[in-house]
């Protein structure tokens, strides 16, 4: 059985025409009404197989577009990640020991992302802060500094980021379609493995999990996991608190979890006689190691030189390269994950 392939306009004009003509005892004119009806049906055809070509994509996740696919998740009752809020701390400075930051107080980034005070200061002037616009673009780095946006007397302008993490975008697409795609092939089965993985990327921010059974003995539950896209891609402390919690009221009742992120190993690459030794050639190889990175890394995983090689000949442009190290297949050990570090290029 061959696929079906929707006609062009001009096919459908050509098929028409040909049909009003079988059933005609005389040869078309050029202007004659005959031909005014076989192009206007068959623009109206045209339309048709139009709207049937999108509806066959809608019915398939895989091929879906937004809402559709929001629609097939909730028959698994999977719902897109919204966007979260990123929290922390800063430090305020102020004149003659007087601590009187109040709650609610607006400070703003150097990317005009604003923050509001959710706890006043304590006596060493350190204050809890969240943002008011949800999304990744609230997490600031520990050491940049933010801006009162109105002055208070006794209090220094400027305050000192001591770490504000946990903001994320709301899921694309292709993240919930990966998801949703998963729960079709691994139906949940009460807590084996890849119901635990699924119930740690429901938490929005995770973006890569991994559940290791019985590794502190019978009756346990490991689940490791990060957040790609942030800037360290480690979990913070609220993250790993909250996918506790999320695990904690799916787990069977009788399952002991813990929930961690791996400690980071970075493999550094060396990489001699690149050719052609351009920006663009090794800016394309960086891509392909960190993609190359992001799929098979895992922990008490290893990655094998042959992968690491193929990648840097996937790279656009690349003709030839000598990879000078690492020498033998980077391992992960059971609590680590093997990240892409420095490039040396010789």
């Amino acid at each position: 059985m061959m696929a079906f392939v929707r006609p062009t306009l001009r096919e459908l004009i050509s098929r028409i025409s040909s049909g009003i003509q079988s059933r005609l005892s005389v040869p078309q004119v050029r202007r004659s009404n005959a031909t005014v009806y076989s192009r206007v049906l068959a623009g109206a055809s045209h339309e048709l197989h139009g709207f049937i070509e999108y509806v066959s994509k809608q019915i398939f996740v895989d091929t879906a577009d937004s809402e559709h696919l929001d629609r097939h998740a909730s028959i698994f009752g999977i719902t897109r990640k919204a966007a979260s809020k990123a929290s922390g701390t800063v430090k305020f400075s102020f004149q003659d020991g007087v601590v009187n930051v109040p709650v609610g107080t607006i400070l703003q980034g150097g990317d005009e992302q604003q923050f509001q005070v959710t706890v006043a200061p304590d006596s060493s002037g350190v204050a809890s802060v969240e943002a008011l616009v949800a999304g990744e673009a609230g997490n600031i780095e520990s050491g940049d500094t933010l801006t009162l946006i109105s002055p208070i007397e006794g209090v220094m302008s400027e305050a000192e980021s001591q770490g504000i993490a946990g903001g994320a975008d709301a899921e694309d697409d292709e993240s919930l379609r990966a998801r949703v795609l998963a729960r079709q092939r691994e139906t949940p089965h009460g807590g084996t493995s890849s119901d635990y993985v699924q119930w740690a990327l429901a938490v929005p921010g995770v973006t890569r999990a991994w559940c290791y059974p019985l590794e502190n003995g019978d009756g346990t539950v490991v689940v490791r996991f990060v957040c790609d896209d942030l800037a360290d891609i480690s979990p913070t402390t609220e993250m790993v608190k909250q996918v506790q919690a999320y695990i904690d009221e799916k787990r069977p009742v009788t399952a002991d979890v813990t929930v961690m992120g791996p400690t980071l190993k970075a493999v550094d690459i060396e990489i001699s006689t690149l050719t052609p030794d351009t920006s663009d050639v090794r800016a394309a190889v960086e891509a392909e190691l960190k993609d190359l990175f992001m799929k098979e890394s895992e922990p008490s995983r290893s990655i094998y030189l042959s992968h690491i090689r193929a990648a840097i000949s996937a790279a656009a442009g690349e003709v030839d390269h000598t990879l000078v190290s690492p020498t033998s297949n980077p391992t992960a050990g059971t609590n680590e994950l093997l990240t892409l570090g420095t490039i040396t290029w010789n």
